[in-house]
């Protein structure tokens, strides 16, 4: 009786320890919404600054590689974010006939934005937003005429930026992309990385 209490006992202890070691190995994953800094990279394209100055003169031929944009958000709750934009967009304009007015302008608007985020969908790998952002923008202009000579100036604009609808799928490491209107773009799409609980 005293050798089946004893293997009992033995078996016991045996299991216990086990159902300890699995416990231990448990892997927590944090949800999106958990986790409070994003940084963020986006292509963008459609400025407004591009049709306002392809609208100002139809001698010229305007062309754009789109938007670069770099953004951080910090989450204040689970709907309201804060944070800034920072965007390069350069424009170029060819004459399209030979004349006295310049032969190429450039325009390199580089826009800086303090921006308000609301998240309206929160799933653990899913979220829809929208947002609003306000700002300056520092346009680096040269032109250059026909004999080859380069005027540079620089003035400074209003930015804006109005987000309708974004999304983010993932978690730390996301996809993302934006549909709205302003001097940014009209359609983002880049990589998202959210850090920090």
């Amino acid at each position: 009786m005293k050798n089946l209490l004893v293997v009992i006992f033995c078996f016991l202890a045996l299991e216990s320890a086990s159902f300890g070691q699995t416990t231990g190995t448990t892997v927590t994953h944090t949800n999106q919404y958990d986790v409070l800094n994003d940084f963020y990279v986006e292509y963008g394209y459609g400025s407004v600054y591009f049709y306002i100055d392809q609208g100002q003169n139809s001698n010229y031929s305007y062309t754009s590689p789109g938007s670069f944009i770099f953004g951080y958000t910090r989450s204040l709750n689970k709907v309201i974010g804060v944070g800034f934009m920072l965007c390069y967009t350069p424009i170029t304009a060819s004459a399209n006939i030979a004349s006295s007015s310049p032969q190429t302008m450039n325009y390199n608007y580089v826009q800086a934005l303090a921006r308000v985020k609301f998240q309206y969908m929160n799933r653990p790998s899913f979220a829809m937003y929208s947002g609003v952002a306000i700002g300056v923008t520092m346009d680096y202009y040269n032109e250059t005429s026909t004999g080859g000579k380069t005027k540079s100036t620089q003035s400074l604009l209003p930015a804006g930026q109005l987000t309708l609808l974004g999304f983010r799928v993932g978690r730390s490491a996301a996809f993302m992309g934006e549909f709205g209107i302003g001097t940014l773009s009209i359609l983002n799409l880049g990589f998202s990385y959210k850090f920090g609980n």
